[in-house]
């Protein structure tokens, strides 16, 4: 029953959406082109204020972010196992490598 509820209520949500966009469309284009100078400075100035507004935010969200995350600490010899760490480094393997192909000639 709980989950005939939700999608009701999911389903109104979306057709409140879709209808509150349609509307902000049509309201929009006709302070763009028919409201007269008044009405098309402020339709643009606001969606300006709101574009710059948004950028703003991002960046200060970024900004406090990178400001309370604690920096990560590097894993010191007691917190690795042996398996993780590399027993030869790239230049040994391919010595080794190289020497196993020449015995086997």
């Amino acid at each position: 029953m709980a989950g005939e509820f939700n999608m009701v209520s999911d389903r109104a949500l979306g057709a409140a959406l879709l209808a509150g966009g349609a509307i902000a469309i049509i309201i929009y284009v006709w302070a763009l082109f028919f409201a007269g100078p008044l009405a098309w400075w402020i339709a643009i100035s606001v969606v300006a204020l709101i574009a710059v507004a948004a950028v703003c935010v991002i960046i200060a969200w970024v900004g406090y972010t990178l400001l309370t995350t604690p920096a990560p600490s590097p894993p010191s010899l007691e917190e690795t196992s042996p398996e993780e760490t590399p027993s030869e480094t790239p230049a040994e393997g391919e010595r080794k490598a190289e020497e196993e192909g020449e015995k086997k000639d």
